[in-house]
C-alpha cells in the first residue's frame, strides 16, 4: 500500500484505475477510483474529499461493496 501525496501519483491512480482508501487518524472513511483532483481537494468516487486533512492509500479493492 502507498501513501498518494504528488499529483503524478494521483494521475498514475487514475491512469491505471488504481483503488484508493481515504482515511481519517487511521480510520478508513471512504474509497473508490479517483475521478478528478485540484489543488485543496480530491473526488474519489462521487464525493469530494480534502487533501490537506486526509491520507489517500492505494490498496486492493475490497472484496464485498462498503457502502461510506
Amino acid at each position: 500500500m502507498k501513501t498518494l501525496l504528488y499529483d503524478n501519483e494521483l494521475d498514475n491512480a487514475m491512469l491505471f484505475g488504481q483503488y484508493v482508501m481515504v482515511m481519517s487518524e487511521g480510520k478508513l472513511i471512504g474509497g473508490g477510483m479517483i475521478e478528478a483532483y485540484h489543488e485543496t481537494e480530491i473526488q474519489v468516487g462521487s464525493r469530494w474529499h480534502s487533501r490537506n486533512k486526509l491520507t489517500f492509500v492505494v490498496s486492493p479493492a475490497p472484496e464485498a461493496f462498503i457502502a461510506f
